[in-house]
């Protein structure tokens, strides 16, 4: 892992293969104290499990991709959970095939390579179990 700050608090990171991708952005926001962040992505991942939310049955459904897929986007945000920074995101990959795949990302390892960008917001940004639609959601201003 490789990571720098600009001047406008602005993160670029980027992560070498075999990298577990949700403990690397996890692991970084917590040492650097983020309270709240946005993010986005680019690169490969290996073997990525994604969901998809059943609102019915209140559980996701869950798949893992075998292989080297193209992540052509990462779109997601960082918040506390318990105090620990937690990393939402949601992905559309791509194979060989060029057929597009997308959920939320729930494991992945790095594939080849990840670029990020992580904006930091200056306030904290608290998740919080929603009983309402059985997951943990945002409480931005508490």
């Amino acid at each position: 892992m490789k990571w720098h700050r600009e001047t406008d608090g602005r993160i670029l990171l980027n992560l070498d293969r075999g990298e577990d991708l949700r403990s690397a952005v996890e692991g970084l926001a917590a040492d650097l104290g983020l309270v709240g962040a946005r993010i986005s992505a680019i690169g490969a991942l290996e073997n990525p499990e994604l969901g998809y939310w059943d609102a019915k049955a209140r559980l996701y459904n869950k798949q893992v991709f075998p292989g080297i897929w193209e992540m052509l986007s990462l779109n997601g945000n960082l918040a506390l959970l318990e105090g620990r920074p937690f990393l939402h995101a949601h992905v559309t990959l791509s194979g060989p095939d060029f057929a597009v795949k997308g959920g939320h990302l729930l494991e992945a390892h790095v594939g080849v390579v990840v670029e990020a960008f992580i904006d930091p917001y200056p306030t904290e940004l608290p998740r919080r179990m929603c009983q309402e639609v059985g997951l943990p959601r945002w409480e931005p201003g508490q």
